[in-house]
């Protein structure tokens, strides 16, 4: 059962069709709609479950995809706005795709599905809308606290060197975009198109602004290399987890929950996951 509510700005949900109808809120308040009735359509569109899962599904927990599946759930429109921007997004870029290149088009291999953004010379590219904080995550950039020269000279820290967070090189962090990629990589290959190189495409959301040079993002947009996996560790993970899913869907247990990367350390869990409220 895909997403059906809307979570209004007052703390209540309503169904779909019901704020498509009127909005509850502009009739009580001198006030309009949270957004464009058209934006608010787009939001509510759900890809319908096919029995099949999706690369993006599947990198999800197993526990939150089942649940989108199986239980109503509702979607806050604020927090969905970015991915209107980025579909948008997706449907001009395609607009210019070349005669000799592939736009968005769904692939399948062991029957799982998935669409890559854009191929062209043997190189396969994925459109991503971050936010800074993400993008300093994928470029391998740390902030620490690293010493400005000066001391406290008052208070309990005088005498001690005082520091400043600061932006430093470290490692990537492209465990998901490298096995999304990956798959993708080994999905077009299965249908004859050769891949020598993976990259990410990325728009800063908050680009330009301080929030974002402060973590050392200083462009609005990325061409960042994804590392080639081995094709058995990449299919491996994808079976396991369709597996995984599958088996949940046919008897109907609750698969185990998500695990700490899955859920960013129970960040997701409090904040950022739409069916925590069907979750043991």
């Amino acid at each position: 059962m895909p997403q059906t509510r809307f979570l209004c700005t007052d703390g209540q949900s309503i169904p779909f069709n019901q704020c498509f109808e009127g909005c509850r809120i502009a009739d009580q308040h001198p006030a309009q709609r949270c957004m464009a009735l058209r934006n608010l359509r787009m939001i509510a569109e759900a890809r319908v479950w096919t029995g099949k899962p999706s690369v993006t599904q599947l990198l999800k927990g197993t526990r939150e995809s089942y649940l989108e599946i199986i239980q109503p759930y509702y979607i806050n429109p604020q927090d969905a706005i970015f991915r209107i921007i980025g579909t948008k997004a997706h449907a001009e870029l395609d607009k210019y795709t070349g005669d000799n290149e592939i736009g968005e088009i769904r692939l399948e291999l062991h029957g799982i599905t998935g669409a890559f953004d854009y191929y062209e010379n043997e190189n396969l590219y994925d459109s991503k809308t971050y936010g800074s904080y993400k993008v300093m995550k994928c470029l391998g950039i740390e902030m620490l606290d690293m010493p400005t020269g000066e001391v406290y000279k008052t208070g309990p820290k005088k005498g001690q060197m005082k520091t400043k967070k600061m932006p430093k090189q470290g490692v990537p962090d492209l465990d998901e975009q490298a096995l999304q990629l990956n798959m993708y990589r080994l999905m077009l290959q299965d249908s004859g198109f050769p891949v020598q190189k993976m990259f990410l495409d990325i728009a800063v959301r908050d680009g330009g602004i301080q929030v974002a040079t402060t973590r050392g993002v200083t462009q609005n947009a990325y061409l960042i290399e994804v590392p080639r996996l081995d094709d058995d560790k990449v299919l491996s993970y994808f079976l396991r987890k369709r597996n995984a899913l599958l088996t949940a869907l046919e008897t109907g247990i609750q698969p185990p929950k998500c695990n700490s990367t899955e859920c960013w350390q129970g960040r997701k869990c409090q904040s950022y996951c739409s069916v925590a409220q069907w979750c043991r």
